[in-house]
């Protein structure tokens, strides 16, 4: 036979485990926080993080510019490479 009070006891048992579940878990989420906040120090000791130049802000910021295949040729010093639809006029001729 189950009394009132055993129930009200067990309520009181559970009620105290979950309590302490979420003071772990509280717990564990301030040692995260920190556990970050310190790794982020040590990257910033490790790594310095440095400000683009404003050459670099410039390229960075601008549109960029798309080369065609004809210019890329003439920069890489190519000059007898021909576009595909120049050979295929060519070879017409």
């Amino acid at each position: 036979m189950i009394f009132i009070t055993d129930i009200n006891a067990n309520q009181n048992i559970i009620h105290k485990g979950l309590n302490m579940s979420v003071e772990v878990l509280k717990d564990i989420r301030k040692e995260l926080k920190e556990l970050r906040r310190l790794y982020k120090e040590l990257v910033e000791k490790l790594i310095p993080t440095e400000q683009p130049t404003p050459e670099e802000r410039k390229a960075i910021e601008e549109k960029d510019q798309i080369a065609n295949e004809k210019e890329l040729m003439k920069t890489l010093g190519k000059t007898n490479v021909h576009h595909k639809d120049q050979k295929k006029s060519l070879r017409k001729t």
